[in-house]
């Protein structure tokens, strides 16, 4: 199924259009029902990398605070500079708040699958994705807040600090509970092998639904305004690949190994947009979720191409 997830999410985007605006009129009166269910199934996408997630040795890679902060400039500066730059030409203020959220998010557990696949760091990977998430808690609620205020647009904090609570921190402690009793328990083997095709099965079936449900909410407004869905695709291809190349040219002038190159970019480029999608509907409701919804048709298309260019990167860092 992994295979063909980019295929399954266009397919996914395809149906829910023409259903979610054949069904507009139900939509409209039943918001709260819908953003609930968003936010229920943000949580069960992210759920499973929470058990997934390998924090024994965390400590240890606190040695590598260069590529730490590197890649906080990286994921809660750069892209969040972008998409404030990109986001008033969307049009609608409240697109231009969700695609600033949909940048502003820590990388997706499908990263450290990337960065595996290319061999780069995985022990400094998982320990970035924490420190994001510890980071995030406070950051992210200002990078969205300090947008809204500039595009005019209400954004109630608590919702999004709420959201944050919901989809991170709890998701977070309850997976970690469930691996350390699973570990002594079953051993260390059964959690990374055995559970591993589970668990991912579990978390690209949740995020189809979730991609459904969000498209489905905004299929009046992607129908009636398609431009919007174009340039949030396009602008978003424009920041990754922008980030990419940065990342590379910092790379080469300080040296970093390739390994640690490649666990810093991909996660700065992988962005969980689960957590935007949450954000944004507990915030304003899900007809503004649109960037979180359509980002995923093209990140990952990207990513992708960038790993295949792998030896190219490897040659280019010496």
């Amino acid at each position: 199924m992994r295979k063909y997830l980019i295929l399954y999410t266009i397919l996914i985007i395809l149906l829910a259009i023409p259903i979610g605006y054949y069904y507009r009129a139900v939509i409209a009166p039943n918001k709260a029902l819908i953003s609930n269910l968003i936010t229920a199934m943000a949580i069960l996408t992210i759920f499973p990398s929470m058990i997934q997630l390998k924090t024994e040795g965390f400590v240890k890679s606190f040695k590598d605070w260069k590529f730490i902060i590197i890649y906080l400039i990286y994921g809660y500066v750069l892209f969040p500079v972008l998409a404030m730059a990109l986001s008033p030409t969307l049009g609608d203020p409240q697109v231009g708040v969700s695609f600033v959220a949909g940048n502003a998010v820590p990388a997706s557990s499908a990263s450290l699958g990337y960065v595996l696949i290319v061999r780069g760091n995985l022990e400094l990977a998982t320990a970035l994705v924490l420190i994001a998430i510890i980071i995030g808690i406070p950051l992210i609620p200002l990078i969205i807040k300090s947008y809204a205020n500039i595009a005019s647009v209400p954004v109630p904090i608590e919702s999004i600090v709420t959201s944050l609570v919901e989809v991170l921190i709890v998701p977070l402690l309850v997976g970690q509970t469930i691996r350390y009793i699973i570990l002594k328990k079953k051993g260390r083997k059964y959690v990374d092998e055995y559970l591993k095709d589970p668990l991912s099965l579990w978390t690209m079936l949740a995020v189809l639904t979730l991609i459904f449900l969000l498209v489905f909410s905004q299929a009046a407004k992607i129908i009636s305004d398609p431009l919007v869905a174009v340039k949030v695709i396009v602008y978003q291809a424009i920041a990754i690949i922008g980030v990419f190349g940065m990342t590379l040219a910092i790379s080469k002038a300080l040296h970093i190994k390739y390994e640690d190159h490649q666990a810093v970019a991909i996660l700065s480029v992988g962005k969980n947009e689960s957590i935007a999608a949450a954000i944004i509907t507990s915030a304003l409701g899900p007809q503004a979720a649109i960037a979180p919804a359509l980002i995923p048709t093209i990140q990952p298309v990207i990513i992708i191409s960038y790993i295949h260019a792998e030896n190219w990167v490897r040659k280019f860092l010496g």
